[in-house]
């Protein structure tokens, strides 16, 4: 490659990395809560379509273990997106990460309870029961992250 080629790659990653801060601050703007919505809606989506998919491929048996696997999967994505993008912190990322997941097995413990009650006591499909127990359980999480994995001390 020539030179030319180089700098002008250069360029457009300089380019490409202004946008991408310029969009940040723009994000970082809206109010936490906010914030948390739209990303834990991405999440709860990425989620939700990860336990269909694990759903699917174990022939709609199965849901706890298609659950187990949607819940290891999105856990890592779910850890950058939310301490980059909503509570922007500089903490130990393993210190974060270890409560984050100790926060996640809360939910996910109560997640397991409130699916087999919706599917094994009240009857419903368990698309259904996991999307009305995903609501619950999104509550829960942003306020376990909240106030225990993303805490900053002042």
């Amino acid at each position: 490659m020539t030179h030319a080629i180089y700098k002008s790659m250069l360029v457009a990653m300089k380019t490409l990395i202004d946008l991408y801060l310029r969009l940040f601050a723009f994000w970082m703007k809206f109010p936490e809560k906010i914030r948390y919505v739209l990303v834990g809606g991405y999440n709860t989506v990425i989620s939700y379509l990860l336990y269909a998919l694990f759903l699917w491929i174990l022939d709609g048996l199965y849901e706890q273990i298609a659950l187990f696997f949607s819940f290891i999967v999105s856990s890592l994505n779910s850890y950058w997106t939310q301490k980059i993008y909503v509570f922007n912190t500089r903490g130990n990322i393993k210190r974060e990460y270890f409560k984050c997941l100790i926060s996640w097995g809360i939910s996910y413990a109560l997640n397991v309870i409130l699916l087999f009650l919706f599917v094994k006591m009240v009857g419903m499909n368990p698309y259904v029961g996991q999307f009305f127990a995903l609501i619950l359980v999104t509550i829960n999480s942003y306020l376990m992250l909240k106030k225990f994995a993303f805490k900053v001390k002042k």
